[in-house]
């Protein structure tokens, strides 16, 4: 067995030996050293670098992803707020509380909402009369409310206000403002639902507003009764963009389709002031120039800016610099349509690269200088001990077995002389030994050639059964059968002939190797046996567009052969020229070859296919060569065919050549002998001796290579993909699948099996072969893992690959289980079942873990914030809320609304999205009946009940909630709705209970609570104060299964009340978690407190 040398090292070896002058020993020994060296740091330098590039590409890419994911969503919720304001006022328009015809009413609603929201320009109702009123919020911190209405003679009066929200004096008058002219209210109507305005600039200030617009429709007439109208500020973009850290120099900015720049984190005014006149104007005309740059790229680029679909990672380069460029559509209806753009420098990143570089090059130059150094005395030690070896060498290879060589070193060298002082002694005995040993891995090698042979003989009695058998049978041997039936016995028969096929090459290369087979020569029709060999062959060009011709002329001589080894010899090459052929033609010709001692006939067989590389002619005809390592899985073969062929060829006394040219075509061209008696034998049936060919297209118009069921089939039924390109295979795995009522879909390749996947087909497994054409099943799967993890999609490997490390790399590219072949029909589908079930398994824990996650955070996204609780004067109040880990429906909120504080705690039935969904509901309806000064306790929760209640009925879910309202106001506290027990806390500690039981029922358990609520009044004084809770406080066990209680909670509180409001919450939920130990908390935990100020 013989070692390869590294490539240098050979090309060193050729320059020594050719060089004219010889090279001393030394310079041998140094010069690879040293380029050695010189080479890996360099390698290692530039492997280096490249790697610091490629860091600096991901991070660049990580850093552009984050932040335009959180551009997109700050986008998301600041364009929520318009819609949802526009939504709330069409629930007061339905529910009767605000109206179109009074427009009065709106003033003050609306000058209060504007106030509420800062990144709101203005919120508008206009009616279908032209009538319109306006809360609008300036720049500067001043509230206005605009007019329209025939006082104002339909002009458009802005007023100032003061603090009560009271017009005062007129701020601005423009004549004959009629908004139902206007571009907005067209849109609008047009619509018909929820749109967006185009981006504007604001009439009373110099900024960029655009406006959500709800039409509202009359639901009898469905005619226009008004359009709503908010307007947001789109310079808390431009905000939010400045406070973004793109690198050191990045940046961000937005813009639309048609390339107008909106907002910049340049902070740069995204209009002109021409002439008194603001304008937009293009990002290629922006001040900034990194902006200016990149927009001119992205516009040279793409020629619309409205083709681009989705998120893009650009480069490109400006000032000789290079500049990453990370483009991110964002859509909002139809009318919103803009683009996030995230530019970064690669000179932000590059510094530590360069600094790298000039340090590899430093190494480089000190390890040059110390292999120099290092070679030169290593040279020196070993050159002079060779020499003597040299001498001593020489003299043994003159036959001089007794020299001996006399080194006093026990180093490698001196070993060297003692092996030299034994080889003149074992030489000769080891000629002696490897002769018999050859002479014995010979007779070894015969034995194995014979055993060979008679085990191919054997094997031909049982094929020859089971195709005679398979065949008569199709033929009608026991009755008609239906063309199923016929398709599974046709694959019968053709795999017991591709069995035989390659039995026969087998025996024939055996007795080729040993020139056993005897030839039956005789004159021979050549243009016969081509006719009978292409209609053999007609079966292999069912599926391609390719055309067989004869070009042999009728009259041309007969040829001395043997008739059977001749049809061989040619059916080989055809069938491989049709093989590597797609499509075109397959021509055989012939020609007489007239030489001075013998005449011969030279036959070609050209086609148009794939062609042989020139590297791979020497080696074409040599056993178990297919060209390249790939042939062998993409069109199949044994890789004896043209060895077979060229040995039957070389009995007949004729030569083989080939001609090839990679992408043109290739042309076999053989000789032989012409017969010398013209006089032609008459042949029997050229054809008796092959077996008929298979109609492959019966079998393809049964089972084809990518189809789908052929019966419809329930979404609870099984899918299974089958991946073969062999038909046997697809239809022995069809018959067992379906016997078991699955729905099986099939491709007979893998680029058919991710085309179906594209297409949209999610099979419940996939049953994948490994060895096929042109990508084979471990690139599928790796393919399929980018997109669907083991859980998604699991993928069974099927192939007769029995390797050990076969498995490994199957496993490592994704597949979930790996079954070789022939595999035993109940362990498939054993295992089919089982995989589907995991995968069902694993899915249903995913969308309850999901379905958990999304309530708990709804649950803490709506509880009110600390600066919101601090702001209410008189009071302090603090809230707690801790979810448990399956997440309850606990809720609880406070707000201020003209000097009344409203608070409420609640607690839903049940867990999950569907109980955190009803709180939200709650919280929702509450904060709408506050805001619309509903205070009456009966009526208020009378519309809360009946809204939800239809709600929870929508939903189909068992889920209703305890609820329990407090108002507090100058000293008294209100209390309605059924809950726990209320805890009123004197300033000396003392607790009232107040029970609840006949203040209320559980909202949304009956359509009409109207008759059970009730209300009752407690006067608090200074340093009183209340105690709300849910049960997942008293209702708290510990290890030995006791419940905490009320009684303790009362005593906790009675002990902590003199101390801050919140070391009290403290100290309660401390004493909750010190009782439960390690024990699973069942039930959310809610508190609340409220005390008076002293």
């Amino acid at each position: 067995m013989s070692i390869p040398l590294p490539k240098f090292k050979l090309m060193w070896i050729k320059i020594v030996r050719k060089s004219r002058h010889p090279i001393p020993i030394r310079t041998i020994l140094i010069i690879p050293f040293l380029l050695q060296i010189f080479g890996a740091v360099g390698i290692v330098g530039w492997i280096s670098f490249q790697a610091g590039q490629k860091s600096v590409n991901e991070v660049v890419s990580q850093l552009q992803n984050e932040i335009s994911a959180r551009v997109e969503q700050n986008l998301e919720a600041y364009l929520a707020i318009p819609e949802k304001i526009n939504q709330t006022h069409l629930n007061l328009l339905q529910s009767g509380i605000l109206t179109f015809q009074d427009l009065t009413q709106w003033e003050k609603y609306l000058w209060r909402q504007v106030q509420l929201y800062p990144d709101i320009n203005f919120i508008k109702i206009t009616n279908a009369a032209g009538q319109e009123r306006t809360g609008e919020h300036l720049g500067d911190g001043s509230l206005r409310i605009n007019v329209i209405d025939k006082f104002t003679n339909f002009d458009f009066y802005s007023y100032q206000t003061n603090s009560k929200g009271d017009r005062t004096e007129v701020a601005t008058i423009v004549k004959d403002f009629d908004t139902r002219k206007g571009v907005w209210y067209k849109d609008a109507v047009k619509a018909e639902d929820v749109t967006w305005s185009s981006v504007y600039l604001s009439l009373l200030e110099p900024t960029l507003l655009m406006s959500a617009l709800l039409p509202v429709y009359n639901p009898q007439t469905q005619e226009v009764q008004g359009v709503l109208n908010t307007a947001l500020r789109l310079d808390g973009i431009g905000d939010f963009l400045n406070k973004l850290k793109v690198g050191k120099s990045g940046q961000t900015f937005l813009i639309d389709s048609n390339g107008t720049l909106l907002a910049t984190s340049t902070l740069e005014k995204p209009f002109l002031v021409v002439k008194d006149d603001r304008q937009l104007f293009a990002a290629v005309k922006s001040q900034n120039l990194l902006t200016q740059a990149t927009a001119k790229y992205l516009n040279k680029t793409y020629s619309n800016l409205k083709d681009i679909k989705q998120g893009k990672e650009l480069e490109f380069t400006w000032n000789q610099n290079r500049y990453f460029v990370k483009v991110l559509p964002f859509q909002k209806g139809k009318t919103v349509n803009w683009l996030i753009l995230v530019v970064v420098p690669e000179a932000d990143f590059m510094e530590q690269i360069n600094a790298n570089t000039r340090t590899t090059i430093i190494l480089c130059s000190l390890a040059l200088l110390g292999a120099t150094l290092i070679g030169l005395l290593t040279s020196q030690w070993i050159v002079k001990p060779i020499l003597q070896l040299n001498i001593a060498a020489k003299k043994i290879a003159q036959g001089q077995w007794k020299q001996t060589i006399n080194l006093k070193r026990k180093d490698e060298l001196g070993q060297l002389s003692k092996s030299f002082n034994r080889m003149a002694k074992q030489l000769k005995e080891s000629f002696t030994i490897l002769e018999a040993k050859n002479q014995e891995l010979q007779h070894l090698d015969q034995l194995k050639d014979e055993f060979l042979a008679n085990t191919s003989h054997e094997l031909r009695t049982p094929l020859n059964g089971i195709i005679g058998i398979a065949e008569s049978l199709i033929d009608g041997a026991t009755g008609d059968l239906s063309p199923e039936t016929n398709s599974n016995l046709a694959m019968i028969a053709a795999s017991g002939r591709r069995l035989s096929s390659l039995v026969s090459d087998i025996l024939d290369f055996s007795k080729l190797r040993y020139q056993n087979i005897e030839l039956q020569l005789r004159p021979i029709d050549i243009r016969a046996i081509v006719d009978a060999v292409l209609i053999l062959s007609q079966h292999l060009i069912t599926q391609k567009n390719l055309h067989l011709i004869n070009r042999i002329p009728v009259d041309f001589p007969l040829a001395e052969a043997d008739e059977n080894r001749l049809q061989q010899i040619l059916y080989n090459l055809v069938g491989n020229a049709i093989k590597f052929t797609p499509e075109g033609i397959v021509e055989i010709s012939a020609i007489i070859l007239t030489e001075t001692d013998k005449s011969l006939m030279a036959i070609t067989i050209s086609d148009t296919g794939i062609g042989i590389e020139a590297n791979k002619l020497d080696r074409i005809f040599e056993s178990f060569e297919q060209g390249e390592g790939s042939t062998a899985r993409e069109y199949g073969g044994t890789g004896l065919g043209l060895t077979i062929t060229k040995k039957l060829i070389e009995l007949h006394r004729g030569e083989i050549t080939v001609e090839s040219e990679v992408g043109i075509g290739s042309q076999f061209t053989f000789t032989l002998p012409i017969a010398e008696n013209l006089v032609k034998i008459p042949t029997e049936n050229q054809i008796k001796n092959y077996l008929k060919p298979i109609q492959i297209d019966t079998l393809l118009a049964v089972n084809p290579g990518f189809s789908q069921p052929s019966v419809n089939y329930s979404p609870e039924t099984i899918k299974i993909l089958i991946v073969d390109d062999e038909i046997v295979n697809r239809q022995v795995l069809l018959n067992n699948l379906s016997l078991h009522h699955y729905a099986v879909f099939q491709a007979s390749n893998g680029e058919e099996a991710l085309e179906l996947i594209a297409k949209g087909l999610r099979p419940d497994v996939m049953l994948l072969d490994v060895m096929m054409p042109k990508i084979t099943g471990y690139e599928v799967t790796q393919k399929l893992r980018e997109q669907f993890d083991a859980r998604e999609l699991p993928i069974i490997l099927l192939t007769a690959k029995t390797q050990v490390q076969d498995i490994v790399t199957g496993l490592n590219m994704g597949a979930n289980d790996y079954m070789m072949k022939p595999f035993a029909k109940d362990e498939l589908l054993a295992r089919i079942k089982t995989h589907v079930n995991i995968s069902r398994l694993q899915t249903e824990n995913l969308r309850l873990a999901t379905e958990l996650e999304v309530t708990r955070r709804l649950q803490q996204m709506i509880l009110p914030k600390l600066e919101e609780l601090a702001a209410i004067p008189g009071l302090e109040i603090v809230g707690f809320m801790e979810p448990a880990e399956e997440v309850g429906g606990d809720y609880y909120d406070v707000l201020e609304t003209d000097g009344v504080v409203t608070l409420g705690i609640g607690d839903v039935t049940g867990h999950g999205l569907e109980s955190g969904i009803l709180m939200l509901m709650t919280q929702m309806g509450i904060r709408t009946l506050t805001e619309i000064r509903e205070t009456d306790p009966i009526q208020f929760l009378t519309i809360l009940n009946s809204t939800l209640y239809k709600n929870v009925e929508r939903m189909n879910v068992d889920r209703n909630l305890t609820l329990v309202l407090l108002n507090y106001y100058q000293g008294l506290l209100t209390i309605s709705g059924q809950h726990e027990e209320i805890l009123i806390v004197r300033s000396d500690g003392n607790i009232e209970r107040i029970d609840t039981i006949d203040l209320g029922i559980p909202i949304a358990l009956d359509e009409n609570i109207t008759e059970f609520i009730n209300s009752t009044t407690v006067e608090l004084k200074t340093g009183d104060g209340v105690v709300l809770y849910t049960d997942g406080i008293t209702e708290t066990f510990n290890i030995d299964k006791q419940q905490y209680g009320l009684d303790r909670l009362c005593d906790v509180i009675s002990e902590n009340w003199q101390n801050p409001i919140e070391e009290i919450k403290q100290s309660v939920i401390d004493d909750v978690v010190t009782f439960r130990g390690t024990e699973k908390q069942f039930d959310d935990i809610t508190l609340l407190i409220l005390k008076q100020k002293d």
